[in-house]
């Protein structure tokens, strides 16, 4: 497979994702327009913020890049930098959730059509699905996920919601990607159940407006945040004590805590019973 991640496409997207950033500093200058030594000072701190920022999003993007293989002469970047920030904005700026839908359409049929005309059709491997799919943002990806609008095929549908799922396994520490990368991963939280926790809450606070307001969102947040408040809740050297039985409990709350594209009523219960479980291991530390 080719893991392909041009420069000039990762600028752009960096680029995008600064504006809001950049627009919210112009009007900070307008403010203190009257003060030349104001203004110098903000200018410099805006250069500072930006170079920060894109810094972050550019280590991010080269962090991630081996578990998004795409066709040669393409790139998944917007996929990528979606697993360390999944609030970044780029495809679907200043749009409603219904131009969205159209937009993601719209970029999904260039890229067909780009593959087609290179001789090879789009194939339905990882490698182009990760290519097709390669310059939406979380919040785009959700229109297809969801078939916003009537505008997407099941396999695209079912392509998204892979793409959504990898990358809250990643960011939560359970590796999802090609095979042959799976030696080089590292999972930041081994033994840490509590920082899993709190890297898939902040996970899920910065997901999609959309997706935040499914009734599943807030069920799914509220029993990940309640298992989080028992675990730290609890004496440290007893719960210490009793790690291998809450470890792998926490663990299932948090595998499932983060997805819901293919839930179903037995899951609920099953996460439902997993924190009875966790619960009862807290109240033996007291």
């Amino acid at each position: 497979m080719n893991v392909t991640s041009s420069s000039s496409s990762s600028s752009a997207l960096i680029a995008a994702y600064t504006s809001a950033a950049n627009s919210r500093t112009s009007e900070a200058r307008g403010k203190v327009a009257d003060s030349n030594t104001a203004t110098d000072q903000t200018q410099n701190d805006d250069a500072v913020s930006f170079s920060s920022t894109a810094t972050d999003y550019s280590d991010s993007i080269a962090s991630n890049a081996p578990y998004f293989p795409v066709r040669a002469g393409m790139n998944a970047d917007a996929l990528i930098l979606g697993v360390a920030k999944p609030g970044a904005i780029s495809s679907s700026k200043d749009k409603t959730f219904a131009d969205v839908a159209l937009d993601a359409r719209k970029r999904m049929d260039e890229k067909y059509a780009l593959m087609k005309d290179s001789g090879k059709p789009y194939d339905n491997s990882m490698a182009d699905r990760n290519a097709l799919m390669g310059d939406l943002d979380r919040r785009s990806l959700y229109a297809v996920a969801t078939n916003e609008g009537g505008h997407f095929s099941k396999d695209e549908q079912a392509a998204a919601q892979e793409v959504m799922r990898q990358q809250a396994q990643l960011a939560t520490g359970y590796y999802v990607g090609p095979e042959d990368q799976k030696k080089n991963w590292r999972d930041p939280f081994a033994n840490d159940p509590v920082g899993r926790a709190k890297a898939a809450l902040n996970f899920m606070d910065n997901m999609s407006p959309e997706e935040k307001a499914t009734p599943q969102w807030l069920s799914q947040r509220n029993t990940l945040q309640t298992a989080l408040d028992q675990a730290t809740a609890a004496d440290p050297v007893e719960l210490a004590k009793k790690k291998q039985l809450y470890f792998p409990i926490l663990a299932e709350i948090l595998q499932n805590g983060t997805s819901w594209f293919d839930k179903k009523e037995s899951d609920e219960q099953n996460a439902s019973d997993a924190l009875d479980k966790l619960k009862a291991i807290v109240q033996s530390t007291k």
